[in-house]
């Protein structure tokens, strides 16, 4: 069995309110190239709770060391405009904004993120809101853009996704 294969087992442990191994592949990922590219395949397995759980691992492994996400650009963009798995996306959302984007991706991903506050997932929609004022940094152009859809979902009837909207508009006057 190879690698991938084991891993995708072990990641397949559980139902979808189970993180199951995350914490454990989260922590060895950040050194091991090898198993970071494997558990970003995983991200777009056709399993959601490989799937899930792969992403959540990506995301956890590399917040303190976002160089790592570097050589998976293309991966993640890929994710972020073909994965309709809310559990996938929100973790996306969160790792796109680390990566550097030329110009044309980042709008790309800017336009993702605007789709995604239309959505069922309010999760999906909040972490859509940090990405898009993220992704703003990036590129200081969409900054009235990320102003503006913060303002309107400051007004949405979902309570997390109309208090980070609010924390956002706070922070980035």
């Amino acid at each position: 069995m190879s690698q991938l294969e084991q891993l995708r087992k072990i990641l397949s442990v559980g139902d979808m309110r189970t993180t199951g191994a995350v914490a454990e592949l989260s922590a060895n990922l950040t050194h091991d190239a090898r198993l970071l590219a494997y558990a970003i395949c995983l991200m777009g397995d056709s399993e959601p709770g490989v799937a899930m759980r792969a992403s959540d691992a990506v995301e956890k492994g590399t917040r303190a060391r976002p160089e790592l996400l570097s050589g998976h650009k293309e991966a993640l963009l890929a994710l972020l405009r073909d994965s309709r798995q809310q559990e996938v996306l929100w973790h996306v959302l969160q790792m796109v904004p680390r990566v550097t984007l030329m110009p044309a991706e980042c709008r790309m991903a800017f336009d993702r993120a605007e789709e995604c506050l239309q959505g069922s997932s309010r999760i999906v929609a909040a972490e859509a809101l940090t990405a898009m004022f993220g992704l703003a940094e990036l590129q200081s152009s969409l900054r009235r853009r990320a102003m503006q859809a913060a303002k309107g979902a400051a007004l949405s009837s979902a309570p997390a996704v109309r208090a980070r909207a609010r924390g956002l508009l706070l922070r980035h006057r």
